[in-house]
């Protein structure tokens, strides 16, 4: 276990994929504290010369915020109009606290049939390759405004991965609000060489009604990255420090790293 977590501390290139439920408080609401420290534990990484990618959901839960709805709307339209008003105040929020440590950050809004296009997929991968390289930190979000159920990812777990996949990165980190995926004894499992249905059959399946994905999609997600070599963590996000933990190769969250690879 000890020999795969050193790939972590090896990587350079790493994409941060952070859930709905990490960015809001208990009412729903953008909790600016908590995206204030994922901020500026991005940037003390940033400083250390890694290459960081950050996929970012709550454009919706910002928008249900922003126009007072008691819930999450399930009609298409409202879901896209809350995106629509929630991005700008998102991605307002990041430009504004990323500026506070001197990084400048650029959005990119993706959907599942521009990374399935040959020419646009290699559009989005020059974008992001040029981002990177003048070290802006690209802030990447599925399109809610115009995806439809055909040309949706249904969550960011998968649009992270395959952004990690189009950029060869290192690591993937999926930031949830659990430590990992956890046994039927309740206890961490800290390292998946191999995915199989004994260990998706362990996802409890809980989804909040501000997120979209479960357990289950971050193990798909996970095992899409992985079998391309690249090193996935599951942890959670509202814990202190734990980007630093992880790409230190403590023992935090679960990893899924394909030994085939």
């Amino acid at each position: 276990m000890k020999p795969a977590r050193n790939q972590l501390k090896e990587a350079k290139r790493i994409v941060v994929k952070v859930g709905s439920r990490v960015l809001v408080d208990e009412t729903g609401k953008p909790d600016h504290d908590r995206i204030q420290a994922l901020v500026a534990s991005l940037a003390t990484a940033h400083a250390a010369q890694h290459e960081m990618i950050l996929v970012s959901s709550g454009a919706i839960a910002a928008g249900i915020e922003a126009l007072n709805m008691d819930t999450r709307p399930t009609a298409l339209p409202d879901l896209q109009m809350a995106a629509a008003v929630g991005q700008t105040r998102l991605m307002s929020l990041y430009s504004h606290l990323f500026e506070q440590k001197q990084i400048t950050t650029g959005q990119i809004l993706l959907t599942d049939d521009l990374l399935k296009a040959d020419e646009r997929r290699t559009n989005a991968k020059n974008t992001l390759q040029n981002l990177i390289a003048n070290r802006i930190v690209p802030i990447i979000n599925e399109n809610d405004t115009v995806a439809t159920e055909e040309i949706a990812f249904g969550d960011n777990d998968l649009l992270a991965a395959l952004v990690a996949i189009l950029l060869q990165a290192d690591a993937l980190l999926l930031l949830t609000t659990t430590d990992g995926l956890r046994d039927k004894n309740g206890d961490r499992v800290a390292f998946i060489d191999e995915m199989s249905e004994e260990i998706l059959a362990l996802d409890k399946g809980a989804n909040g009604p501000l997120s979209t994905g479960g357990m289950k999609s971050k193990l798909l997600a996970a095992d899409e990255a992985a079998k391309t070599g690249i090193a996935v963590v599951i942890a959670d996000g509202q814990s202190e420090g734990i980007l630093q933990k992880i790409l230190t190769g403590e023992d935090a969250g679960t990893l899924i790293l394909n030994r085939n690879n």
